[in-house]
């Protein structure tokens, strides 16, 4: 298994995570020599992570003092300083931030779609005024925003629409293409709220190594979970397969 890494064609890209495409002169090689197993276990653990991380940081937003987005105060500074540690340690830990990630999240929109950087997952999993309060001048997102031309609410908060923060998280994976140095994962993941919703959304993980030897998610790709009254596909009760 090959991770194209196409959107990256200067000489100098540094890579924390993944052994891409070694043969590419048009990426610079930075990882170990050693080789390393990915098999399903550890991959499984790294999606685990990002589901612990999500309900990490929407308990941390929740337990000081955030509320639900249309309330007055509803982005406090504790709770947002609180966020922000937590996701900051998710980002850096699991993935291959503050290097490149392939990250597509569920719900954005062009032209902010795709957030590779650091700053843009960071946007997506706390929201623009968490970011604003609590992250570095850098880290806003778009770069230079104040607010004024992009917002968005923080997923990972979960204080959006009527919801009142992340309770659980599961991971069921469906299929794995495991190997050395690179590995691919694909399932659903099960997110659970405190007022009693729940999301089911598609997700495809790829995975690399880290100069440091650890194993490190390098791509994730997100989807909303496609029933059967909005399918373009044909299903009959009776059929067996």
């Amino acid at each position: 298994a090959v991770l194209l890494l196409a959107s990256l064609s200067s000489a100098n890209a540094e890579l924390r995570g993944a052994v891409y495409l070694q043969s590419d002169s048009n990426i610079q090689a930075t990882s170990t020599t050693s080789t390393v197993e990915i098999n399903e276990v550890g991959m499984d653990g790294l999606v685990e992570a990002f589901c612990g991380a999500a309900v990490a940081i929407s308990e941390a937003f929740w337990k000081n003092g955030g509320k639900p987005h249309s309330e007055d105060d509803a982005y406090p500074q504790a709770a947002c300083d609180a966020a922000y540690e937590e996701a900051v340690a998710a980002l850096t830990g699991a993935y291959n931030y503050p290097d490149p990630v392939l990250f597509k999240p569920t719900l954005t929109t062009a032209q902010f779609t795709f957030r590779p950087t650091q700053e843009g997952a960071l946007s997506y999993f706390i929201g623009t005024d968490c970011l604003l309060k609590s992250g570095n001048d850098g880290d806003q997102f778009p770069p230079g925003n104040d607010g004024s031309a992009f917002r968005e609410f923080g997923f990972a908060l979960a204080n959006y629409r009527t919801h009142t923060g992340l309770s659980d998280c599961h991971w069921v994976p469906d299929s794995y293409v495991t190997g050395n140095n690179a590995g691919v994962a694909q399932g659903k993941v099960i997110f659970e709220r405190t007022e009693g919703t729940t999301s089911v959304v598609d997700k495809t993980f790829s995975f690399g190594v880290c100069r440091s030897g650890a194993v490190v998610i390098t791509g994730h790709h997100s989807s909303s979970d496609i029933g059967a009254e909005q399918s373009t596909q044909y299903t009959f009760d009776d059929a067996e397969f």
